[in-house]
């Protein structure tokens, strides 16, 4: 007898709407599938059917062709009073509708993962009304700390006062290279996190925020809320607390806690632009911060293999995004430390690769008959994949503005970022309806 080959998680799921598909009027309309932490599916019914006998046969066939990523047959259906939490708050709303075009059946995934969950839900609501930046990258190493500073600086000769939140709580940088010791507030964000979880956040918020030097004698100010303060202490215990979902409030999620922490700082400070600096790479941090903190992002990157096949995981897992229709729409690439050599050459390549990514996933497949979508030329200077350059300078390889006595050079400064300043300004224009200058 010839061994059963064994399913595999890519299988799995394909292998569930196959069966569902092959008797789609035994579910009505709408069919939710619930994938748990280990890979393992099962079906969620919104009420139970009354052919019982046609359910009793679909449980043997779907449990038997799932393999290890099923459950037994008299565990495979749950029914939707079975996912209500307590206090009524169903799990549903992280559902997302998967493709389908076997039949007319509504298929939908509930997928309970430790993390990751955040890349693909929807943006916070939020109480105040300023501008915010994301900075993102897949890899580190690619500037960020130093645009930011450069441009918060450029922000602050013309009289605007920005708002820093350095959220790359496991290798912080944009804290260090804005705030020397002597300008560290108090605390940090790490303090916050720890302090909120038994109701004590405003006892340490008040003392979270630091002014940098380098805006000393300008007309606008430069803030920045750190991820750890002078008087923060051992910091590694207080980071393994910040991902806690306690709360003062009660139960309340990673990303919801730092959209209240932000939010408090944007209503006492009240910023004209809040820049929030992600950690690299794939974790939860970035997900919140990217996906849900109603920013505008922008996606720093270097021409590498191993940085376009990041995105590409990355950007592939958005294609399906609930919202991806004016998600989408909020990314921006940025080419990181353009080389002094092959400028054109090099910005070509980026391009064209950055165009990849998009075209694979988020641009739509445009037909004659389409009016609206959402596509661009690979020359079209003003698409999101259309690179942002930031100019590598060999003064920026030992950017520290804050022990320099003349702090920020300006020419150094106009060399490797004019073309991001004019270009990242306009973006914040079309956001905030005005001329950002």
């Amino acid at each position: 007898m010839t061994a059963r080959k064994p399913v595999l998680f890519d299988e799995a799921l394909k292998i569930a709407i196959k069966q569902i598909n092959d008797d789609p009027s035994l579910f009505g309309k709408k069919i939710t599938l619930v994938r748990d932490l280990r890979g393992r599916i099962r079906v969620l019914l919104p009420r139970k059917p009354s052919k019982s006998k046609n359910l009793d046969q679909f449980k043997n066939d779907i449990a038997n062709a799932l393999g290890a990523y099923g459950y037994p047959a008299d565990q495979m259906v749950l029914f939707e009073d079975d996912l209500v939490q307590k206090g009524g708050k169903s799990l549903l709303s992280d559902a997302r509708l998967l493709p389908n075009n076997e039949t007319d059946l509504e298929i939908y995934l509930l997928d309970r993962q430790i993390i990751g969950q955040d890349w693909m839900r929807g943006e916070l609501k939020r109480k105040t009304k300023n501008p915010r930046i994301t900075f993102f990258g897949i890899k580190g190493g690619v500037g960020r700390s130093t645009v930011i500073s450069i441009w918060a600086w450029w922000l602050a000769k013309q009289g605007k006062k920005i708002l820093i939140f350095d959220l790359d709580l496991e290798s912080p940088g944009v804290s260090s290279t804005l705030l020397p010791q002597d300008f560290l507030p108090d605390f940090g964000i790490v303090d916050w996190f720890v302090e909120s979880g038994v109701g004590q956040s405003k006892n340490v918020e008040k003392w979270m925020i630091g002014s940098s030097p380098i805006a000393s004698g300008l007309p606008g100010d430069i803030h920045v809320v750190p991820s750890f303060g002078s008087k923060t202490g051992d910091y590694l215990p207080k980071l393994a607390r910040c991902y806690s979902e306690v709360d003062e409030e009660g139960s309340l999620s990673w990303a919801e806690r730092v959209q209240k922490m932000v939010e408090r700082m944007e209503i006492s400070q009240k910023p004209d632009l809040v820049i929030l600096d992600s950690r690299a790479g794939l974790h939860d941090i970035a997900a919140v911060l990217v996906t849900r903190m109603d920013a505008e992002n922008l996606l720093f990157a270097v021409d590498s293999p191993q940085t376009w096949k990041a995105y590409s995981f990355l950007f592939q897992h958005w294609k399906n995004h609930p919202h991806v229709n004016d998600f989408r729409r909020r990314l921006q690439f940025v080419a990181g430390m353009v080389p002094e050599t092959d400028r054109k050459q090099y910005l070509e390549r980026f391009r064209e690769h950055a165009w990849d990514v998009f075209r694979d996933s988020l641009y739509d497949e445009v037909t004659p008959e389409q009016t609206e979508y959402f596509s661009f030329d690979s020359d079209d200077e003003d698409a999101p994949h259309f690179p942002i350059p930031v100019f590598w300078h060999r003064a920026l390889q030992e950017f520290d503005p804050v022990t320099s006595p003349d702090g920020v050079d300006e020419k150094t400064a106009h060399d490797a970022l004019d073309f991001f300043i004019e270009r990242v300004n306009r973006l914040v224009s079309a956001t905030v309806g005005e001329d950002w200058k």
